[in-house]
């Protein structure tokens, strides 16, 4: 067996199992599409319904101790990028009205999920799932938004690429939120 081949999997195995924890920083992107015409005011509140901190873990031996979990919560990580995206649709942000929009934006998912019975590459399933429940008036809307990503790699991913796949599959649900035209249309009404 070639040494260089055999140095090279051994280090490949080291790095498949024992990976150590990551604590990941969540900065999601929001873009708009499109802009609100009426400006209503607005109260916005996030909230983290997981039930548990951690977003899953790397796998391997060690899974039980190898946890990836946000670097801050999940409500001050997404409450200034929800709010920007408000601001841009045209929405006032805890403007003074005497019918404003309660938006609370519930995050009921977001995991990272490595395949165990996968080799090389590794498998990794990221989810997140968000609810958006808005009152204005006595009348009230509620829909769900989710996206999910499969990504493959050849090596355990560095804190880096998991922030980045992360950060990807929770914009990409937050611009299915701050995009749904039914949301759109409750709020000017």
């Amino acid at each position: 067996m070639n040494k260089g081949f055999a140095i090279f999997a051994f280090s490949l195995a080291l790095t498949a199992c024992a990976s150590s924890p990551q604590q990941v920083k969540l900065q999601p992107q929001v873009e708009v599409n499109s802009r609100l015409a009426k400006q209503p005011a607005v109260n916005l509140t996030i909230s983290d319904n997981r039930p548990s901190p951690s977003l899953g873990t790397r796998g391997g031996v060690y899974g039980g101790s190898n946890h990836i979990t946000p670097a801050r919560s999940l409500s001050d990580s997404i409450y200034p990028v929800a709010s920007k995206a408000l601001t841009e649709l045209g929405a006032r942000m805890n403007a003074s009205s005497p019918f404003p929009v309660d938006l609370r934006l519930e995050v009921e998912q977001l995991s990272y999920t490595v395949d165990e019975n996968s080799t090389l590459p590794l498998q990794v399933e990221l989810k997140a799932a968000i609810r958006a429940v808005a009152n204005k008036n006595g009348r009230s809307f509620s829909g769900r938004y989710e996206s999910s990503k499969l990504h493959k790699f050849v090596t355990s991913p560095s804190e880096e690429k998991n922030e980045e796949v992360i950060n990807d599959v929770l914009s990409t649900t937050l611009n299915r939120v701050f995009n749904d035209p039914k949301l759109l249309t409750f709020m000017e009404q």
